[in-house]
């Protein structure tokens, strides 16, 4: 049994309500703080009134912790640096191999935490305590899958911009890696030659090296941890059209026949995902019963360029063919749609990937992201209504593929 992949007008104007009524009551929501804890009250009474069940689940959190991480390892980059230029200068060997080991462990925690997710670090920072919603919404009949969309209620931190605009991020980061390298191929070719003074080469090799400075001191500031966005296109709209979907499937009496539908508000750290990580581990063994994906709703600035995310290979069994499905429901609805297949990194569908659950997530393309957006530059009106519209009927399509 399948429904129209149509979102009424009055569903239209409920996200944008809800929105604004987020917006104006909580102030900033910082993870794990009041302005958070305020947003998911509000979500979750909208939740009880549309699902058939209502949970919560507490968890615990070190909120600003990647942040730091990122910026502690950037400080250690311009020390490995200037080791580097020591060395060269006066054939030191033991700043030499400081500075590469120095090297090393920046690349081993870089990788960990922002190419694998890790999380063993975040006692850097003090815990908080935060939440997650689910409600689900059962079908007629007996479930035989499960479909979760997620989103979550709380702000990401404003990025300091500089030139680079909304790619600032994904540059400096590059370029970070980049330079790193190449201060570690420069490090190992030193102390292999035996540390040759004033040797011409390794001088420019130095010199080279520095040119990545100005990158690394970016990356310290760019984050800035005293301002969050609106985060009315990252996490306020897609819980709202998730919400909207679930209200007007109510109010038309509406079931699937064998799917049920479930809505997650992950109380979560923008980057770190930490809701999610809490939820998949605590749900691994009760969403087994029945096959279960996942969703995650990414950031919504435009229906114009929407992807996909996802990832192939090992431990990520099923995240292609759900990005197939949502690719089909797109096709037949006439909406532009790109799969990203996610090589490096972590993406929205990560936490659940990892615990064995098929996930993908949808939003718009990176490449039209406002994530580094001033905090006022991300309002309500924005956010075009036929984006709202698009989304919300791509998700119902995808729904319909699910029961089908």
């Amino acid at each position: 049994m399948t429904t129209l992949p149509h979102l009424e007008d009055s569903s239209i104007r409920y996200i944008l309500e809800t929105v604004e009524i987020i917006t104006e009551s909580t102030g900033e929501r910082r993870t794990g703080q009041k302005g958070e804890k305020q947003a998911s009250h509000i979500l979750m009474n909208e939740l009880m009134k549309y699902c058939d069940d209502t949970q919560e689940q507490h968890f615990q959190t070190h909120p600003g912790a990647g942040t730091l991480t990122q910026k502690i390892l950037c400080a250690l980059l311009i020390v490995c640096l200037v080791l580097f230029s020591v060395s060269v200068s006066n054939g030191y060997v033991g700043t030499a191999v400081i500075s590469l080991l120095l090297n090393l462990a920046i690349f081993g925690v870089f990788s960990y935490k922002f190419l694998f997710d890790g999380t063993k670090l975040d006692i850097i920072k003090p815990r908080k305590n935060s939440s997650n919603i689910l409600g689900r919404r059962f079908p007629r009949g007996t479930a035989q899958s499960r479909v979760v969309l997620v989103a979550h209620p709380d702000a990401p931190l404003t990025f300091r911009t500089f030139i680079f605009g909304n790619m600032a991020a994904y540059i400096i980061s590059f370029c970070s890696v980049v330079g790193n390298t190449l201060l570690f191929c420069g490090q190992a070719l030193f102390l292999f030659c035996g540390a040759p003074i004033g040797e011409k080469l390794f001088s420019v090799w130095s010199v080279i090296c520095f040119v990545f400075l100005p990158f690394y001191l970016v990356g310290i500031f760019l984050i800035n941890p005293r301002k969050t966005a609106s985060g009315i296109s990252s996490s306020l709209i897609p819980s709202a059209v998730i919400l909207s979907i679930l209200k007007q499937f109510s109010e038309d009496s509406f079931r699937y026949e064998k799917t049920e539908f479930c809505c997650l508000i992950t109380g979560s750290e923008y980057s770190g995902r930490a809701g999610s990580y809490a939820f998949a581990k605590k749900y691994r063994r009760l969403f087994s019963d029945i096959p279960t994906v996942f969703i995650p709703i990414e950031e919504l600035t435009t229906s114009d360029k929407l992807s996909v995310f996802f990832k192939d290979g090992s431990g990520n069994t099923g995240s292609a063919e759900i990005a197939s499905v949502i690719g089909q429901a797109a096709e037949n609805l006439q909406l532009p749609l790109t799969k990203e297949n996610v090589f490096l990194g972590s993406a929205a569908f990560t936490p659940f990937a990892l615990n064995h659950f098929p996930a993908c997530s949808l939003g718009t393309s990176k490449k039209h992201t406002s994530k580094s957006v001033s905090p006022t530059a991300d309002k309500i009106t924005a956010i075009r209504r036929k984006t709202i519209s698009d989304v919300g009927a791509l998700i119902i399509e995808t729904l319909n593929y699910f029961d089908s």
